[in-house]
Parts: structure tokens; C-alpha cells; sequence
């Protein structure tokens, strides 16, 4: 499951935008493009890529170049006034319609498409059968939403692969700490931190390893 940065005021890449919903995660993306990278360049480096089935390997080079432009979308994002970063992200959306055998867009509306094309791929692309966040190819794991005070897990629910890459962490002023998980005082169970919230300076978070104390709703000790 993808966690995301939810702060109005963050520029960083990766941040969360309108333009993307949810706001893919740099690392995975990352991790996704190796993949795809990987599995286009393999049956080449072995000799063999005639015994794939027709298509395969472009598809998956033109699922890296995507990736790679949607990287580039995302950093233009975080800065609008660079119009480098623009440039270069239109451009790698144009190399992926390129790719496809398409007419060349604006800038403009060439990113608008990069991202309804990205959309539509991370809905329907499968993973594969040996996928490295043991999906086994069907793109959903189980994923642990509540554990008991003493780490137990209580309750898991379905959730995107992330095909092996971890989840992004919060970071130290979100409530939760940096864990991911917040104290539910009145089921006396810790839940997924599923938003970055950063605390504030007379605000204290969640309670953490030896600490029996929260904040907010949560505002029992946990012991």
C-alpha cells in the first residue's frame, strides 16, 4: 500500500497533486521501471527474445519509458517555475508516444496524457506469477492494518503490491513518529498511520515504544 505525503505546502517530488490521485511513490516507481527495464533487456541478452510472444518486449519497454516519464512529471510538478523540468517531462511523454507509434502532443497536453496513460496502466499491468512483493501476479497482499499493545496482528486487509518496495515512511513529526502506527485508545489497539499529520510543537503523537501517552482522539493510556 502506498503511502503518500498529504501537507499542502510540500515541494518535494512525490508530494501529493491533483495531478495524480492517489500520488505515486518515487521509490516504487523506481523499483517498477527496473522491473520493466529488466525483464525487456533479458530475452535480449540471452539470445532468445523470438520465443517470447509477439509484443511482449515492447510492451515492457514502453512501460520503463512511462515510468521514467512520469518521474519527470512528478519533479516538474514540485516546482512549477522550472520550466526545464516542464520541458523534460513533456519530452518524456512524447518519447512514450513515440514509442506507441503516436503523433507528437504540446507539452501541455502531452503531460495531461502521460498521466491518464499511467492511470489506465497501473490498473490493468499485472505483475508477474514470481512478483518480488509475493503477489504471486495478482497485484493485491494482505497487509496488516491493526496489531494488540504487544504487536500482534489483529486485523489485515487487501492492498496494492508494491512489488517488494517497502512502504514510504513517515517522517519523524508526522503523529505517528515516523512508525506508521497510531494507538486507538478506545479499542486499545495501534492502527495503520495511513496519512501523514505533522504534529505540532505543543502536541504530542501517538505513543512509542515505552511511552503511554497520545494525542487528539486517542488520549488514554495504553497500559
Amino acid at each position: 500500500m502506498t503511502l503518500t505525503i498529504h501537507a499542502t505546502t510540500d515541494t518535494r517530488p512525490g508530494a501529493a497533486h491533483p495531478a495524480y490521485d492517489p500520488t505515486p511513490s518515487i521509490p516504487l516507481l523506481i523499483t517498477e521501471l527496473t522491473h520493466e527495464e529488466f525483464w525487456a533487456r533479458y530475452a535480449k541478452a540471452r539470445g532468445d527474445a523470438e520465443h517470447f510472444a509477439p509484443g511482449y518486449l515492447a510492451a515492457r519497454e514502453t512501460a520503463a519509458l512511462l515510468l521514467r516519464a512520469v518521474i519527470a512529471d512528478l519533479f516538474a510538478l514540485a516546482d512549477p517555475a522550472n520550466t526545464r523540468a516542464a520541458a523534460d517531462a513533456a519530452a518524456a511523454a512524447n518519447r512514450v508516444r513515440r514509442k506507441s507509434l503516436q503523433m507528437m502532443l504540446p507539452a501541455n497536453a502531452a503531460r495531461a496524457w502521460l498521466r491518464g496513460e499511467y492511470e489506465a496502466w497501473r490498473n490493468t499491468e499485472s505483475h508477474p506469477p514470481n512478483c518480488p512483493g509475493h503477489c504471486r501476479g495478482t497485484g493485491i497482499v494482505m497487509v496488516t492494518t491493526t496489531w494488540q499493545d504487544d504487536g500482534a496482528p489483529v486485523w489485515a486487509e487487501p492492498a496494492d503490491c508494491r512489488r517488494g518496495e517497502e512502504d514510504d515512511p513517515h517522517a519523524d513529526d508526522c503523529l505517528c513518529h515516523g512508525t506508521g502506527q497510531r494507538w486507538n485508545a478506545e479499542s486499545r489497539e495501534y492502527e495503520l498511520c495511513d496519512r501523514y499529520t505533522p504534529g505540532s510543537d505543543d502536541a504530542r503523537g501517538e505513543p512509542r515504544a515505552g511511552e503511554a501517552w497520545s494525542t487528539g482522539p486517542y488520549d488514554e493510556e495504553p497500559f
